[in-house]
């Protein structure tokens, strides 16, 4: 059977680093196994508060999110040195995954790529020493154009220090078909999320999962029978209900699946 976590940013950015004892509490009450976080929305020099909290939540930490300008030279060694002290706290909190995204430009070039390459295979390496494992997520901009964008990137990363955890709903509004995404880049997948929109057009309208346009249920069976400990994370950026309401709705969809 998959495990299923919970993205925190279903309860509001701002809020999320002063309020984590009640969401992880409203978490674990809608039946979740695990949870992931953003790196900002912890005090990482507590980790023994955090390791305390989980286990009294009978919660896992699949995995810490970052993200950053991995464009911009003048201020790289610093991201990389931020997330080199995240890598040493997750593995202190007992995570077994980075999950990264990229960077958004405008006119993004195949150069750009190339140099984010270079930077996520250094910050996988960094990981794989720790014991974990970098997951790429994407947006929509490395799907769009036939997927471009992320073939340079995957074709500019040694496959052992850069895996995926491909964002179902960002690869629909792309565009492509997330089982046919699926099917081909299936020895890097390591994880998988759950989004759903409203529409394909703009602005993007994030909605509950299966009250959207994204076909979860091919997208279960594609992998069900292939990984029966796969985690799949219910993230929703934005709600118009309450957070644990969608929480709970998000996460009793994916129990459906299975």
């Amino acid at each position: 059977m998959v495990k299923i976590a919970c993205q925190t940013i279903v309860y509001g950015n701002p809020v999320i680093k002063d309020s984590m004892e009640g969401i992880l509490q409203s978490v674990a009450e809608n039946g979740y196994d695990g949870v992931e976080i953003g790196a900002r929305h912890f005090y990482q020099d507590r980790p023994e508060y955090y390791i305390d909290l989980l286990e009294r939540n009978r919660l896992a930490l699949p995995a810490i999110h970052v993200a950053g300008d991995f464009l911009n030279m003048y201020t790289l060694e610093e991201l990389l040195g931020g997330i080199q002290k995240t890598i040493l706290f997750a593995g202190r909190l007992g995570c077994g995954y980075i999950y990264l995204s990229g960077v958004y430009k405008e006119g993004k070039t195949d150069d750009d790529y190339r140099s984010e390459a270079r930077t996520y295979e250094e910050i996988g390496r960094r990981c794989a020493a720790e014991g974990l494992t970098l997951c790429y997520h994407n947006h929509d901009w490395e799907i769009a154009d036939g997927l471009h964008g992320l073939a340079l990137l995957l074709n500019n990363t040694d496959p052992r220090y850069m895996k995926l955890v491909p964002d179902v709903g960002w690869i629909t509004v792309a565009g492509a078909d997330p089982v046919e995404f699926l099917k081909t880049h299936g020895d890097r997948v390591e994880a998988l999320h759950f989004k759903d929109f409203k529409h394909t057009g703009k602005p993007r309208a994030f909605t509950e999962l299966g009250s959207g346009i994204v076909d979860f249920k091919a997208v279960y069976d594609c992998f069900k029978d292939e990984r029966p400990g796969l985690w799949i994370t219910a993230e929703q950026d934005e709600t118009a209900k309450t957070p644990a309401e969608s929480a709970g709705v998000n996460y009793k969809f994916i129990r459906s699946l299975t």
